[in-house]
């Protein structure tokens, strides 16, 4: 089996322990809407970001203003009562990718811890995650895998992007494609796609052989250096198509087991109760928009290179759909007051005032495609909604509305 130090002026969280800056106000109430729409809130305040940190006194207000209206509740206690309960686990997925220029900004994390505790929740039954150990290491979070304080950490130690199995993921739960597999790229040579195939189509169908790398077979090594080259220079379809060409019958008679499966992290089958998800508003080369949907779809499943092949259109809504997720989850919070409109990384940033709050990932995502498309073009970037794909498959799977008629949008300030 086979088998991302920075403290901020805005909290600290050291070895699995909170600080948070109190801060209230009140903020309006207003009727509940009809079950049949989803209510999405945003809360805007003119002081939540200090340069480019947010600032932990403004998010404290915005989310009591957001949590009450989402929830309909009195109190910001008993609007966080009224989601967890003191003997769940909960999980807060967040994104680390970009930190620490933009990720998961760790006033809203304290902000969410606090919430937790307040509602009974103990520290040790509070799991901060991501994908990686590693993806913690310019966030300011200080990795926590003891039995005493708020837990901090991976779904494993190792990398999980083209293999089937790595440390820390359920044997037991997987979802199943054949994209990106051996069988698939036979069919596929077969069809004699190489031709006509972009370099996202054909190196989507090669993960297979990165995966083989990533396990050290000898024939599959030699590509090593220039498929990662590969990875991120996506106008070389030629580089791409003649490493296919070459490969194309050299494992005809080459078995991979597992290959067409990714398996879920056992933090979300095993180890938790309750999932909340903190997501950062990014444009995405691979999907169009990351936000609620997809930072925790990939943020939770093995050998997922392949998911990009149709942007990810079949793969996240067929995640969300698993009971460890889709029954689990009961919050979405969006950042939205730093926007990334050119790659997860940040590589060119728009400003907002406003964090975002749902309980439909669907309905967040499908208002923060549209505001991503308004920063992109005030920037002169081109539309990404033809490839934000996902979003549409998600409603079509039940998962939420992507219907502006049906989304209860409520604006307040904070």
């Amino acid at each position: 089996m086979i088998t991302r130090r920075r403290f901020v002026r805005d909290a600290a969280l050291l070895a699995g322990s909170a600080v948070l800056a109190p801060a209230a106000v009140s903020c309006r109430r207003a009727s509940l809407a009809s079950p049949a729409m989803s209510r999405v809130v945003a809360v805007a305040a003119d002081d939540i970001l200090t340069g480019l940190d947010y600032n932990p006194a403004a998010v404290h207000r915005a989310f009591e203003a957001g949590l009450k209206e989402l929830t309909g509740e009195r109190t910001l206690r008993n609007a966080w009562a009224s989601l967890v309960s003191p003997d769940d686990v909960v999980g807060i997925k967040i994104n680390c990718l970009g930190a620490p220029r933009i990720s998961s900004s760790l006033a809203s994390i304290n902000e969410t811890i606090a919430g937790l505790r307040g509602a009974g929740v103990r520290d040790n039954a509070i799991i901060i995650w991501d994908r990686m150990d590693r993806d913690f290491r310019k966030t300011g979070l200080i990795l926590n895998r003891s039995a005493e304080g708020v837990r901090v950490k991976g779904c494993s130690t190792e990398w999980e992007g083209v293999v089937p199995w790595v440390h820390g993921y359920d044997l037991a739960v997987w979802v199943s494609f054949k994209d990106g597999t051996l069988q698939r790229f036979r069919e596929l040579i077969a069809a004699g796609f190489l031709k006509e195939a972009t370099h996202r189509e054909i190196f989507n169908s090669l993960t297979w052989l990165w995966g083989l790398i990533e396990k050290g077979d000898l024939r599959a090594a030699q590509y090593e250096k220039e498929i990662r080259r590969l990875y991120t220079e996506e106008s070389d379809r030629e580089g791409i198509r003649r490493i296919a060409e070459d490969v194309a019958h050299a494992y005809d008679n080459f078995f991979i087991e597992d290959e067409e499966k990714s398996y879920l992290a056992k933090i979300v089958t095993r180890e938790t109760t309750k999932l909340i998800n903190i997501a950062v508003l990014k444009h995405n080369e691979d999907s169009g928009v990351t936000w609620a949907a997809k930072n925790i779809a990939l943020g939770v499943t093995t050998n997922k290179v392949r998911f990009h092949i149709d942007y990810c259109a079949k793969a996240i809504p067929e995640i969300l759909a698993q009971p460890a997720i889709k029954d689990k989850t009961v919050l979405h919070i969006g950042e939205a007051a730093k926007i990334s409109t050119v790659s997860v990384l940040g590589s060119k940033i728009a400003l907002d005032n406003r964090i975002f709050f749902s309980r439909d990932p669907v309905a967040m995502d499908r208002i923060g495609l549209d505001l991503l498309e308004e920063k992109r073009a005030a920037h002169g970037l081109e539309s990404i909604r033809p490839i934000a794909t996902h979003i549409a498959a998600c409603a079509r799977r039940g998962l939420g509305t992507d219907d502006l008629a049906k989304i209860d949008l409520r604006q307040l300030g904070a």
